[in-house]
């Protein structure tokens, strides 16, 4: 099992997985026969996530893609409010072991 910090960081790293294939389609929008690519992601089987990427079928939707970036971002900042709390409740530890 992964601890908290290892589960947000491998969030993170997914995201930041999404967000590159998004912005990926979105560079190639105007690129003749390009096809979206899409990234998910999976659970991994001692904890966390990782994306995986599949080449498309479809064309490129601009509001598809931007509402995944929003999406991510809202993501993103969670993840951020998580490592808090996991980097608070370590020093409260500590300082009740100390």
């Amino acid at each position: 099992m992964t601890n908290i910090t290892g589960t947000a960081s491998s969030a993170w790293a997914a995201l930041g997985v999404q967000q590159a294939v998004a912005a990926n389609n979105v560079a190639n929008v105007k690129t003749a026969d390009f096809k979206a690519s899409s990234a998910a992601n999976r659970d991994n089987k001692l904890g966390g996530v990782s994306a995986i990427v599949s080449k498309g079928q479809d064309t490129v939707s601009i509001s598809s893609e931007a509402v995944k970036m929003l999406a991510n971002s809202g993501e993103f900042s969670a993840d951020v409010k998580v490592m808090k709390v996991a980097n608070n409740a370590t020093k409260k530890l500590l300082d009740i072991l100390a």
